[in-house]
Order: C-alpha cells, then structure tokens, then sequence
C-alpha cells in the first residue's frame, strides 16, 4: 500500500472542505460567493465562473463582467434566483453585486451551516481511513507482514490526526471570519 496515495486522498477531503467554506459568505465580498451559481446562457446550464470574470471591487461589492454581454440579464437573473440574499445590479457592461451587511441571527446559521460541513469534511476522512485500513487488512490476509502492517496503520493515524487539527483551525478561522461584524 502506498502511504502518498493515501495523503492524495486525505488532502481531497481538506480541499473539498475549503471550497465548500469559501461558499458561505461573511460579510465580505469575495468572487468564490458567487463563482458556482448556475447561469442558463447558450442553451447550457454553467457556473458564472464559465462566462465571466468576477473581482471585488470593494469589502462590499463584487463586479462580474461576462466575456459576452448578452447574457448580463442570464447572469443577474440566476443570483436573484440562487436565493442568496444578494441583489444584483446591471451597470453597463457589467452586473454590480452589493454584499449585505449579516445580521446576528444570519451569521448564526452560517456558523451551524458552516460546521455541518466540517462534520461532512470529518466523515469523508474517516471513509478515506477505513477504507486504507481495510486495505491493509486484506494485505496482511495475503502476506504483508504484521509489522509492516502495524507501521502501515500507526502511518495512518498519524496522517488522520494532523488532518483533524488542520480541519479543526479550518473550522476556528471560518467562524472567526463569520462571527467578525
């Protein structure tokens, strides 16, 4: 068994939890807020990120400049739709995105959304882990000895433990970052 291939798949998971994070907003204004919502242009349903270019123009306000201006109205219409809490603007060749203020009770369910994907982060790794030990497992049925096995395993673990501190500041920056007004 190789240990890399196991930390390929671990950092998956810490790489999945950090694009689901970056999807709740915290009052900033950032590109990823808004860079998967689906837009439907050309038939085909994409994320905004597929037709346009999207920057922050200040703390508040994000500006998304589609390559193609017919579909300012597709790109508008699909944030009001993505329900968001976002009211989009169309400015000349652009669409203006004011990023509201959280109140208190908002930022509370993002903070409890929020966990609610750490925990799924947390699942995917113990998956990942049962899944190798497993592995391991039916190795040792077919000769791997029981040392390099148990090497194997503590390896394991100890990956697994980092990658559980690691998640866990993850989770502490994101609820600061929710929690900051």
């Amino acid at each position: 068994m190789d240990i890399d291939v196991f930390k390929a798949d671990i950092q998956k998971c810490i790489d999945h939890i950090h694009e689901d994070l970056t999807q709740i907003r915290t009052g900033r204004a950032t590109p990823e807020l808004v860079e998967e919502v689906m837009v439907n242009a050309y038939e085909t349903m994409a994320p905004i990120k597929n037709y346009a270019s999207i920057s922050a123009v200040d703390a508040k306000t994000l500006s998304i400049q589609p390559w193609d201006k017919s579909i300012l109205e597709n790109i508008s219409k699909a944030i009001n739709v993505a329900n968001m809490g976002l009211s989009p603007m169309i400015e000349g060749d652009r669409v203006l995105v004011k990023i509201p203020d959280l109140t208190e009770e908002r930022r509370k369910e993002y903070v409890k959304l929020m966990k609610d994907r750490v925990e799924d982060g947390r699942i995917a790794v113990r998956q990942v882990r049962q899944k190798y030990m497993q592995e391991i497992d039916e190795l040792q049925k077919n000769g791997l000895s029981e040392d390099e096995a148990d090497r194997t395993r503590v390896e394991i673990e100890k990956v697994v433990k980092e990658t559980n501190q690691q998640i866990e500041e993850i989770r502490e920056e994101k609820e600061k970052d929710l929690l900051t007004i």
